[in-house]
C-alpha cells in the first residue's frame, strides 16, 4: 500500500493506540445490555444505567470505566491480552461512546419510568448494541462512517478520498 498525501495515517493526522483496552469495554457494554434485557425490569434497567455511567462519564474520567481500567492496569501488564496498536478515529469514536452512553441512560429510564416504552428502551438499546458489536468485532464504527461521508459531502479536505 502507497502512502499518498490524502491518506491520513501518512499526514499524521491519525494516531496509533492500543485498541485492546476499547474492545474490552466494548464487549463488556454487550454483555452488560444483554443480561439486562435477558434479566428484565428493574435489575435490567440498573445495568443500563451502569453501562451508560462506563460509557458517557468513563470517557471523561478513566474511572468510571472499570473495565478498561481492569484490562490497562492488570490483564495486559499479567501478559493475558496482548497491546495491539492502530491508526484509528478516536475523537469519532469518544463521540460515539458519549451518546451511546446517554441513550443506555434514557433506556434506563424509560424502563423505569414508563412501562409501557419497553418497547422504545430496548429498541433503541439494541440499535447502539449492534453498533458496538460491529465495532469491537470487525472494526466497524457507524459514526466514524457518516462523520467521513457527511465531511466528503461537504467539501472537507482533511477526508481522504478513499472508502471509508
Amino acid at each position: 500500500m502507497t502512502m499518498t498525501p490524502a491518506d491520513p495515517c501518512a499526514e499524521g493526522e491519525l494516531q496509533r493506540y492500543d485498541v485492546v483496552p476499547r474492545k474490552a469495554h466494548q464487549y463488556a457494554m454487550i454483555v452488560l445490555i444483554a443480561a439486562g434485557y435477558i434479566i428484565g425490569s428493574t435489575v435490567g434497567a440498573w445495568l443500563l444505567f451502569i453501562a451508560a455511567v462506563c460509557m458517557a462519564l468513563g470517557r471523561f474520567w478513566r474511572p468510571f470505566d472499570p473495565f478498561r481500567v481492569l484490562t490497562t492496569a492488570i490483564i495486559q501488564p499479567a501478559g493475558l491480552l496482548p497491546r495491539r496498536m492502530v491508526h484509528e478515529d478516536r475523537e469519532t469514536r469518544r463521540i460515539a461512546r458519549v451518546l451511546g452512553g446517554i441513550v443506555f441512560a434514557v433506556s434506563g429510564a424509560l424502563l423505569l419510568l414508563l412501562p409501557g416504552l419497553v418497547w422504545l428502551a430496548w429498541t433503541l438499546t439494541g440499535l447502539v448494541g449492534v453498533m458496538i458489536l460491529l465495532d469491537a468485532a470487525f472494526d466497524f464504527c457507524a459514526l466514524c462512517l457518516v462523520v467521513h461521508h457527511y465531511a466528503r459531502l461537504t467539501g472537507n479536505s482533511r477526508v481522504p478520498s478513499g472508502p471509508a
